[in-house]
């Protein structure tokens, strides 16, 4: 392990879901609000993002924020190939009600039962649904009948938030009867080079390292192979950290990441350049 070498308290590239480590650039910060905003307005959501570029963590931050104001609850579909009907089950689970097998309609009106409970005590109900592109599209198309249920006073009972790549919105504008339900396009974009380097210091720093371990030339090299992927990010800098330890450098240097990403292409056949 190359903590000591490093004096770091802890690994600072783990690709784990924890809050000391988020780094709150412009795009993350838009994205959560948006989100924040369309659950308090109740109204739906998209949350779009390439692979790597921080969906989990933006939900994640939005959920903890809502759990902290109270009076949501919060259904997690982490399945997206589920039809409609498993995904109420799903949300009968979570509720800790075990549902009998009925047939849609039934279901859904039991479903609705259960949002209008709970909204009339002053909740109100938030479904995110992860990997949304992959979801099929007769599933997708259903989900508009959850946006058909609405209170005495026409509120909505529930906010969709659904979350996935680009090809998400793609999906979205071939069934306009949803996508004009999902007021809300929030997208998650990649980090620029001056941001790439100021998220690695953030990790250095809460890791308790020094925040100037990684050169320059480092980040530049790191900024134009990942073009700005947290997720790659994190994997390269702590491959780097691991060289840098057994091969007693005093930083991180460009030559170093260009050795890595070499050993990457070697070892996957990627092009990228």
């Amino acid at each position: 392990m190359y903590s000591d070498y490093w004096h770091l308290l802890e690994s600072p590239f783990e690709n784990i879901l924890d809050f000391r480590f988020v780094y709150n650039y412009p795009s993350f910060n838009e994205c959560i609000a948006r989100l924040h905003y369309a659950v308090t307005s109740r109204t739906g959501a998209a949350l779009i993002g390439a692979c790597g570029t921080g969906k989990s963590m933006t939900r994640e931050s939005l959920v903890k924020e809502i759990k902290k104001e109270g009076g949501y609850q919060i259904f997690s579909i982490v399945h997206p190939k589920l039809d409609i009907e498993q995904i109420i089950y799903d949300c009968f689970f979570q509720m800790g009600n075990m549902e009998q097998a009925q047939n849609k309609s039934i279901l859904l009106h039991k479903f609705g039962n259960k949002l209008v409970e709970f909204n009339e005590k002053g909740g109100h109900t938030v479904l995110i649904i992860d990997d949304a592109h992959l979801m099929d599209m007769n599933t997708l198309e259903e989900l508009r009948l959850f946006c058909n249920l609405h209170d005495y006073n026409g509120r909505s009972l529930i906010s969709i938030l659904l979350i996935g790549e680009s090809i998400l919105q793609s999906k979205l504008l071939n069934i306009p009867s949803l996508y004009q339900r999902l007021r809300i396009i929030a997208t998650v974009k990649p980090l620029d080079q001056d941001l790439t380097g100021k998220y690695i210091a953030h990790r250095l720093k809460v890791a308790q390292g020094e925040e100037n371990i990684f050169l320059p030339d480092a980040v530049e090299e790191i900024y134009k192979f990942t073009g700005g992927s947290l997720r790659e990010i994190n994997n390269i800098c702590d491959i780097a950290l691991l060289i840098g330890a057994n091969e007693k450098f005093p930083r991180i240097n460009g030559d170093i990441i260009t050795r890595i990403i070499g050993d990457i292409k070697a070892n996957t056949g990627e092009t990228k350049s």
